[in-house]
């Protein structure tokens, strides 16, 4: 309620993985439908460090708004592990899950904490 004290502690850091083709699109054209959108935009605003690694196959990495999305989350300052340095996408229907790369979400994680 609006007056209210928030009823959530600071975060610390917020990751948001894996984040789908719409949530990394919402996300950089501030489209808050859903919750966590709302969320993660909202901690741009508030200087949260925010990490997101994509999980997109390679067909909805060829539409030219995802590749904006990336380049505007990053110019907000959200660390998007995107390529060499995170998700590469696969050709559709050849997911890999077991292989999604969490390490690197930790790892960036880990790093936003300690600065």
């Amino acid at each position: 309620m609006p007056g209210e004290p928030d009823v959530w502690p600071k975060a610390d850091v917020i990751a948001v993985a894996p984040a789908t083709f719409n949530t990394m699109n919402a996300w950089a054209l501030g489209i808050t439908r859903d919750f966590i959108v709302g969320v993660v935009a909202e901690g741009i605003g508030k200087g949260i460090p925010l990490v997101t690694m994509p999980c997109v196959n390679a067909a909805y990495a060829q539409h030219r708004q995802f590749e904006r999305s990336v380049t505007e989350l990053r110019d907000m300052g959200v660390h998007v592990l995107y390529g060499e340095s995170g998700f590469v996408p696969n050709q559709p229907g050849q997911g890999r899950p077991k292989e999604y790369p969490w390490h690197a979400v930790l790892d960036a994680v880990e790093d936003a904490v300690a600065k």
